[in-house]
């Protein structure tokens, strides 16, 4: 008992040491300054990430059924949370409620651009249960059978236990409640299927729920890797079905996941030109806020997700699935 308390204080202080200390070491980082978490070893591609609440990353790779757990600071270590036995990767990943995350994971040949329909599954990271020491932290929530693949996910309803599923090569959106397994394709339109201007079978990718306050109109917003877009459309929040029409807010750019800053901008991951795109859904005006063309700080960047520790919020976290010139890699960016 002595051992165990004696473990928890010493955890504790040094989670305290880390809310501290990093963001006061961040704020003399000038913006767009870009630093390395951690560098995985050559042929690794990074898909995803989230940010528990405690600042910690949990991040995936496609080139291997492995879920990472890193710490916010440069040169971090990278441990290997769990690996999904019987699958070969790991898409999308989103926190659902307090710490407790949900990963999909499937049979999938990044070099053919392949993939296998039925091989997908959902599951869920009880990192609750995981910081008490358990080793029953991941279980299975749902088969996938009718996505040909699931790539990226987003949460629709807390309260409901609902997520949004992109799946890039059937070209729809799906909805799974995670408290019964339900599934039903919920958004199938012409700017979610893969399309012109690249012959990538990669239609919609990331979603995300965006609404400004309770009395808002929620929207989807979505990525279009093949046809190069970010479209949002307003939804019904109790179905996750549309209320509108689809509404493009970036075209011509090579567009992955993203997330939302404090003021509702979409800060997006762009794999063509190595960059973060901070954009104005209203007006639909773009500015840089790291990484560019010709440089390899952010290559190919997958996905981002904005800090959560005290006084982190202008640090985002980028995973680059590297492009085929560098290892994939987790990143910082001073925002």
């Amino acid at each position: 008992m002595f051992v165990l308390r004696a473990a928890l204080l010493l955890s504790s202080a040094i989670s305290c040491v880390l809310a501290i200390s990093v963001p006061n070491e961040r704020r003399a980082i000038a913006a767009g300054t870009v630093q390395t978490v951690h560098s995985f070893p050559n042929g690794t591609i990074m898909e995803n990430l989230a940010i528990r609440s405690n600042g910690q990353i949990l991040a995936t790779i496609i080139t291997a059924p492995n879920l990472y757990l890193l710490d916010p600071k440069v040169n971090s270590t990278a441990t290997l949370l769990h690996s999904f036995t019987g699958y070969q990767v790991v898409f999308g990943i989103t926190e659902l409620k307090d710490d407790q995350f949900y990963v999909v994971t499937g049979n999938a040949t990044v070099a053919t651009m392949t993939s296998v329909q039925g091989s997908w599954v959902a599951w869920r990271v009880d990192m609750n249960a995981y910081s008490r020491g358990s080793k029953n932290f991941v279980s299975m929530v749902a088969h996938l059978p009718g996505p040909k693949m699931v790539n990226g996910i987003g949460v629709l309803s807390k309260d409901a236990g609902l997520l949004y599923l992109a799946d890039p090569f059937g070209g729809a959106i799906s909805v799974l409640n995670v408290n019964n397994g339900h599934q039903y394709v919920a958004i199938n339109n012409s700017y979610t299927v893969a399309g012109p201007p690249f012959t990538t079978p990669l239609g919609a990718n990331g979603v995300h729920v965006y609404q400004a306050n309770s009395r808002a109109t929620p929207y989807v917003y979505w990525s279009n890797t093949a046809q190069s877009i970010l479209v949002r459309m307003p939804i019904h929040l109790s179905d996750g079905t549309p209320a509108g029409n689809p509404e493009v807010i970036l075209s011509g750019f090579e567009t992955d996941d993203f997330t939302f800053d404090s003021q509702g901008n979409v800060l997006q991951a762009v794999m063509g030109s190595n960059s973060i795109f901070r954009i104005n859904p209203n007006t639909k005006k773009f500015t840089v806020v790291g990484g560019s063309v010709n440089s390899t700080d952010l290559a190919a960047p997958s996905a981002i997700q904005i800090g959560r520790l005290d006084n982190d919020k202008n640090v985002a976290f980028v995973t680059l699935n590297g492009g085929g010139k560098v290892p994939g890699a987790v990143k910082m960016l001073n925002m």
